[in-house]
């Protein structure tokens, strides 16, 4: 008996299967040290969180019945974290904040005032803002970017998502285009 409403078991050779792949492990985390900056007054106070990463990634499935090998992802996606942990992380492309170094620290200069970090405990990264949206673009580049994913993965989407806690986290989305 068949089921009108499934597909059989012969597909045309035309027709690309994906499948969606969510890693969410208890590991990738880091915790750092930020402010958010609002307008080019106002700022929140340094605080910290533990930040929890996630990724998904939609691929082609192969001959074999995998999109990818996702431990490559996992591996990635850790050592992203592992880069950003206990840091003070600051916005290098800020339109409001003006960082310059200065012997072995960072001075940030805002609304007239000057914050001084010790360059050792402290990454200037190349995002306009410290927000999770931010961090999560941030991760998504460095995934894409590096050869960390190798070149075997017929990518169609790669999502990263950026949490401060629980029911707040921001998403940054690569999507194949044509």
């Amino acid at each position: 008996m068949t089921n009108d409403n499934c597909p059989n078991s012969t597909t045309p050779a035309t027709d690309i299967r994906l499948a969606t792949i969510r890693i969410a492990k208890e590991y990738l985390k880091f915790s750092a040290a930020h402010f958010t900056v609002f307008s080019a007054t106002d700022r929140e106070r340094l605080h910290g969180h533990n930040f929890t990463v996630s990724a998904e990634i939609t691929a082609q499935v192969d001959s074999n019945g995998m999109t990818t090998n996702y431990r490559l992802y996992k591996d990635a996606l850790q050592h992203c974290c592992e880069a950003l942990d206990e840091y003070v992380l600051l916005p290098g492309e800020s339109p409001y904040l003006d960082i310059t170094q200065d012997n072995d620290q960072y001075l940030a200069r805002f609304n007239g005032r000057t914050l001084v970090f010790p360059m050792e405990d402290t990454l200037v990264l190349p995002i306009r803002n410290t927000t999770v949206e931010e961090f999560s673009y941030y991760i998504l580049q460095q995934l894409l970017v590096g050869k960390a994913l190798g070149d075997n993965v017929d990518l169609w989407a790669l999502s990263v998502s950026v949490s401060s806690g629980p029911g707040q986290s921001g998403e940054s989305t690569w999507q194949r285009q044509g």
